[in-house]
């Protein structure tokens, strides 16, 4: 090999480290924004990595505000499994919430997001993604908190900022065709998720 070569691969190599290193500080960037936003995270829940995502789950999400483009992505549970976002509720609503146990805000509003959840069962699907906390924080929170929608976990957060998610709480609104119809980003009553819910879905 030559040395011209064998430079050029070093080069490359080098690139495409720092484009790793700028690419997780965006990531942490953001997430201290969000953290600060929610009162704080401490290191004993915030990003607490007691079960990586598996590898090679893909997201592939509408940013900002770009809502023309269908809502693909996979997902794991609080028990490990890997699923596909679209088969959660084929050809219906879908109430995408983001929380997490170090954002106060997020834990005041569950109950009632599974108070509305219940009341549009046969209407609309709930679906939350705990965002920086691993499994085991996940199950914690959910069993306190008493929701019995599906939920999964987004750990290193990526989920969340493929919608251009800069907040917490925050509730994506997604269409029977898949599409995103609102993105929603503050605490939200029984009342005011209703009535997004009829405004944006029904």
């Amino acid at each position: 090999m030559t040395q011209r070569s064998e430079t050029k691969k070093t080069t490359e190599r080098s690139a495409r480290r720092s484009r790793k290193t700028i690419r997780l500080g965006a990531l942490l960037f953001v997430f201290a924004l969000v953290a600060a936003a929610c009162g704080g995270a401490t290191t004993e829940t915030a990003g607490q990595d007691e079960s990586q995502t598996a590898d090679g789950s893909q997201t592939e999400v509408p940013a900002g505000d770009n809502f023309n483009e269908q809502v693909s992505f996979s997902y794991e549970t609080v028990d490990g499994e890997i699923v596909e976002f679209a088969d959660l509720a084929p050809g219906q609503p879908v109430v995408l919430n983001f929380f997490a146990s170090w954002c106060a805000t997020c834990v005041a509003e569950l109950p009632d997001f599974e108070t509305v959840s219940q009341n549009f069962a046969d209407d609309v699907q709930f679906f939350g993604l705990s965002v920086q906390d691993g499994p085991a924080l996940s199950a914690e929170l959910i069993e306190r908190t008493g929701i019995t929608f599906p939920t999964g976990v987004d750990l290193p957060g990526e989920i969340f900022l493929g919608f251009g998610g800069l907040g917490m709480p925050t509730t994506v609104f997604i269409n029977a065709d898949g599409s995103v119809a609102n993105v929603h980003t503050g605490v939200l009553t029984v009342d005011s998720l209703t009535d997004a819910i009829n405004e944006d879905l029904l």
